[in-house]
Order: structure tokens, then sequence, then C-alpha cells
């Protein structure tokens, strides 16, 4: 099986390299303003809503997270019209990729039980708190979408499917994948498990790599997600348990069922 790089370079977009910048800003500004004029009109109304309440905060993720898609989406489109397959969403091996996750996922959890017991961080990530998985059984199933479902496909998109992509155009695997790591952890805060997140934003990037499928790396990412949502939730593996499998059930039956025009070109 031949890694994504294979493709020969002059078939992939020749995205420019603020491209994904964009996409980024114009998604979160948009988020920002659509949620906005929602919670303007939900006061006018006489709906008590406040920024940094549970509902709000699932619903602004859950619009931030689609509209960075769509944004990137439209800045894509602006290069050449986007495919599928462009983004990584084409089908590959099942066997070679359910190889190539297993070694990932080893990878990525060897290092983060070795940082564990070296550093002993407390992590202080509060995003089940901050959806209020733990308040209503609403709350949780909601939370559950949002961390395993929505997060994983969007921020692989944007992360692996246009941002890697557009280094990976300009520059080596390690360097394009160390960038992209970095600015992955980034953006999910900066506190001590920095480097456990850029480590697995590097190892979905390796995985993207070698799998050329979107998919593989979706379900490393969505994996990850379901065991930490289930372990620092109450209750946290009835919602965890079918979102996730559902998603990872997914990432195997939609390859099978794409068309062969979700492929990359051939060699010329």
């Amino acid at each position: 099986m031949s890694s994504d790089a294979d493709t020969p370079r002059r078939e992939w977009p020749q995205w420019p390299l603020w491209a994904p910048i964009a996409g980024a800003l114009f998604g979160v500004s948009a988020a920002i303003l659509i949620m906005g004029v929602v919670a303007g009109i939900l006061r006018s109304s006489g709906v008590h809503v406040t920024d940094n309440s549970p509902g709000f905060t699932a619903a602004f993720t859950f619009v931030q997270d689609v509209s960075v898609v769509i944004a990137s989406l439209g800045v894509a489109a602006m290069t050449i019209r986007p495919r599928a397959w462009q983004f990584g969403f084409r089908p590959a091996p099942l066997r070679f990729a359910a190889g190539v996750v297993f070694m990932g996922l080893a990878a990525f959890y060897l290092f983060a039980l070795v940082y564990s017991a070296i550093v002993q961080p407390h992590n202080p990530q509060k995003i089940v708190q901050d959806l209020g998985a733990d308040r209503s059984t609403l709350l949780l199933v909601t939370g559950a979408l949002i961390v395993i479902a929505v997060a994983p496909v969007c921020e692989e998109l944007f992360f692996r499917g246009f941002v890697f992509r557009v280094l990976r155009m300009r520059m080596g695997f390690w360097a394009a994948a160390l960038i992209d790591g970095v600015l992955f952890g980034l953006v999910h805060g900066v506190n001590i498990v920095l480097p456990v997140l850029a480590v697995l934003g590097v190892v979905l990037c390796w995985v993207y790599e070698r799998t050329g499928s979107l998919f593989a790396s979706i379900a490393i990412h969505a994996f990850n997600n379901m065991v930490s949502y289930g372990a620092s939730t109450d209750h946290g593996w009835a919602a965890a348990l079918p979102v996730g499998l559902a998603v990872l059930a997914g990432c195997v039956l939609v390859p099978r069922l794409m068309s062969t025009r979700a492929r990359p070109p051939a060699h010329v």
C-alpha cells in the first residue's frame, strides 16, 4: 500500500498557505455572529441565556465546528472546486487501515502513559463540565454527540484534510506533521497536556499519510474522545459507547459505500 504522499503533488489542489487561516477566522467569526444573534433573540423573548451556560456552550461548540468546516470549504473553492478525496474522504484497504490505526493508537497511548508517569499532569480541560454532561441525560447525550461525533469529523477535516495538506505540499512529512500537531494542541488550550495533544496530532497526521484516508484518523480521534468522555463523566459510558461505536462503524462502512470517484486521480 503506497502512502498518501505517493499521489503526484500536481494532482492535489494548490491551496495557498493562508487558506486554512482564513477558513478558521471566517468560521469562528461566523459562529460568534450567529450565536450572538441567537442569544439576542432569546433574551428579547424573555429566555434567560448566559454565555457560559451548558446549553449555550454546546450550541456554540457545534456551530463553531461546522462553521469552520463550511468556511474552509468556501476558501478552498476559491482555488478549485472541492472534492471529497481532496480532503481525505476516500476508501483505503480495511485490513491495512486497521493495522495502521492500531499502531497509531498504541504509539499515542504509550507516550501518554510515559508522559503522565513523569509529569503527573492534572488535566485542566473542562469541556465535559462546560457542556454540563453531569447535569442531565439530555446534556449527557448532547455532549457525547458533540465530543465523539461532531468534533472528530470537523477537526480532522480541518487539521488533517486541510491544514496538513497545505503544509505537506510545501515541506516534508515530519515538519508538516509537527506544525499541524502543535496547532492542534494549541487550539485545545495552552496547558500541561499540550504535549500529549500535540503528539496525538502528529500521530493522526501519520495515520492519514499512511492510509490516505481521513476515515482512519477520524476513527482514532473518536475512539480517544469516547474513552476520555466515558471515563470523565458520571454515567458517561452509557452515552459514550453507543455514539463512539456508531462513529467507528461509520468509518468502516461509509468508505465501502463510496464510489471510485472518491479516489484521487491515478498516477500519470
